[in-house]
């Protein structure tokens, strides 16, 4: 009789063992709504003035009736090419509030809005900008939302966030921001931004990327065989984009910039190397008309809800595909 016990004992917890992920998956509502911004420093450091600075995140909590569980994870980079435009309020706290937070952490999900070093717009001499100038203000946002994630992985437990469950998401100059740092490998970064900004920080577990009119200067970053090499992707780029050219392109159409490889060359280049992915091209320029946005974040959310580990019924990377 006691070994029958022992038996059924065990058996039961084989079984809650095998709901849990379950049970993680429905935490999730559609009519959550949202926090207070919680503000925190990510980052400091040196201007090229020599002035102190600090770099925030932004992030929002769900409220609703669910039980208070490690929750997936949103991280949000804005567009604007790179260039500080928000003179009244930074442009992580605009993302948050009008992409992320609507789209995002009303469903359930945590959602957080990266801070990142921004170039003045007299620093890129417009109209003829530097190819150099957009290289490095490029690399330092990577550097800034790699060191970002890493903040958030090392207080997964303070916020709420299951590792297991990180997605980024990315606008235009985001979206380029959240490829590179999802898929750019230390070896892969060119010798003259290591020598003059550093390295870059550790990968960290990404379960999925949502780029929003992305690009990427070299597709090669898309061939490798390790699982960081393999993230699931969503595309979504307007094929009248003349901002970030859905195929290989100038960036604003400026020839003497070195080309890009766009959405639609990001989404053939992940199909040949068998990475999981999904592409929504849509008829409109780089701005995205009111009508479609809500089909793109529906996509978007269904994106995440497919690729989450516990979807799966496995928590690697590969289980995704």
């Amino acid at each position: 009789m006691k070994s029958i016990f022992i038996s059924l004992l065990f058996l039961l917890c084989l079984a809650n063992f095998k709901v849990f992920p379950q049970t993680f998956c429905q935490n999730t509502k559609a009519n959550s709504t949202a926090g207070n911004v919680e503000k925190y420093v990510y980052k400091q450091y040196i201007s090229e003035k020599g002035k102190e600075k600090q770099l925030h995140i932004g992030l929002v909590r769900p409220i609703d009736d669910l039980p208070n569980k490690k929750r997936p994870l949103v991280i949000g980079v804005h567009g604007g090419g790179f260039v500080n435009f928000c003179p009244f309020e930074p442009c992580y706290a605009l993302y948050n509030e009008r992409v992320l937070t609507p789209n995002f952490t009303a469903h359930g999900f945590i959602t957080v809005s990266v801070q990142y070093r921004l170039t003045s717009p007299l620093d890129f001499k417009p109209p003829k900008i530097k190819d150099e100038t957009l290289k490095e203000s490029q690399y330092k946002a990577v550097q800034d939302v790699r060191a970002a994630i890493r903040f958030i992985s090392e207080n997964a437990n303070k916020f709420g966030v299951d590792k297991e469950n990180i997605f980024l998401v990315g606008t235009s100059a985001g979206a380029i921001t959240v490829l590179n740092a999802a898929y750019l490998n230390e070896e892969e970064v060119p010798k003259d931004l290591l020598a003059k900004y550093g390295r870059l920080e550790k990968k960290e577990k990404i379960r999925g990327i949502i780029s929003l009119s992305g690009a990427l200067y070299d597709l090669s970053y898309l061939d490798g065989d390790r699982d960081d090499d393999r993230i699931p992707l969503m595309i979504v780029h307007g094929t009248e984009d003349s901002i970030v050219p859905i195929d290989k392109g100038f960036y604003l159409g400026m020839k003497h910039l070195t080309p890009v490889f766009g959405g639609r060359a990001i989404y053939n280049r992940a199909q040949k190397n068998r990475i999981p992915a999904k592409a929504f091209f849509y008829e409109f320029g780089h701005a995205y008309p009111k009508k479609i946005l809500s089909d793109i974040f529906k996509n978007a959310n269904d994106f995440i809800h497919q690729n989450l580990a516990c979807a799966t019924g496995d928590k690697s990377v590969n289980a995704a595909k």
